[in-house]
Parts: C-alpha cells; structure tokens; sequence
C-alpha cells in the first residue's frame, strides 16, 4: 500500500464539484496534502480568461510535478465565452498527451450517488480516470455511508473535510482529512 509520499500521481487533476459542495476547498486542501510530501504542485483556479482549456495546457506546461485545476460548477458546466467545460479541458488535456485524472467532490447528501455516477460515466466516455472522491460535509449528522459513494464513483473517498476547513492554514483539518491508505489507489 503506497503512501502519499510514494504515490506517482497523473500530471493533472481536475477537481470537479459533483453535486455543491466545494471544489475550491477539496482542491486547496489537496495542494496542501501534496506540498507536505514534498510534490511541487501548481495550482490553477479556471475562469473566463480566456479559453479554459488553453488555460489549463498552459498551466500544464509549468515548473511543477501535479498541477490541480478547478471551476466553479459541475463537469458540463460553461467556463468560458466559447462554452468550454471541465470534460472539455479534461480531453484537451489527455490529448496533448497530459496524464489527467479526476477527483470528484460531494456533499454526501441523499443525491450524492447518483451526481457521482454521472459525472463518472460522462467521464468514463471521455477516457478520463476517476481518482478518488473528497467529501465536504456541512455540520450534521456525520459521515454517509461511503460504501455507496465508492460504488457510485467507482473510486475511493481521498478525504473528508469539513466545510469549515481552511486547508491552506498550519494545522488545519484540511489535509490530515486526507486519508493515507487510499492514496495508493490514485496511481496513473
């Protein structure tokens, strides 16, 4: 079993919100777990500068071992003034030769499955690895149950956080969500 140190990750991670929890947060908090071990980690936040997926071969191209890319919205969601989307930056990606995964983010709530095998066969058309799942859970009634969101995403919960977690912060509940024994699974 590989720990986070050892793991050999794709050389881009596009982190797409499944349902609303918070990509920005599961993205920040997977820079921060990364940059513990030592990987040098770019980190890119798409917007509508420009075409997102030039932005992310751009981004691709830096001085960095892991570049991890994020939007606001799901994976069909329109980034840009052309309507480019997370899938299309995604399949950019693969086919300028860019390792890709994804890691998908939910809230755990009674729609959490289904949003994840969605996102995960629209994915899986696109030739596009589902990594790991972050859970961002709101204050409440605990952690669902995980079994069916592995299921469902047909890939291991990475994290779970609370979505009051700064994980860019010294001791912060952000990375230490993280869980150690599933990294190994996220090898391309």
């Amino acid at each position: 079993m590989s720990t986070l140190a050892e793991l050999s990750l794709p050389r881009a991670v596009v982190v797409i919100d499944t349902d609303r929890a918070d990509a920005a947060l599961a993205a920040s908090a997977l820079v921060a777990a990364l940059a513990e071990t030592g990987t040098a980690v770019g980190s890119l936040r798409l917007g509508d500068d420009g075409s997102v997926a030039r932005q992310a071969l751009s981004a691709a191209g830096g001085d960095h071992d892991v570049l991890v890319a994020h939007a606001p919205g799901g994976l069909l969601v329109p980034l840009d003034a052309r309507g480019g989307t997370l899938a299309d930056v995604g399949t950019a990606l693969r086919y300028k030769g860019v390792s890709t995964g994804a890691v998908l983010v939910s809230s755990g709530g009674d729609t959490a499955p289904n949003a994840l095998a969605l996102t995960a066969e629209a994915l899986a058309r696109r030739e596009l690895p589902v990594i790991g799942v972050v859970l961002v859970l709101a204050d409440g009634p605990g952690v669902p149950a995980l079994d069916r969101l592995v299921t469902a995403a047909g890939a291991p919960v990475l994290a779970v956080l609370s979505a009051d977690a700064d994980p860019t912060s010294p001791g912060s509940q952000g990375a230490p969500g993280f869980f150690p024994e599933t990294w190994g699974t996220m090898a391309p």
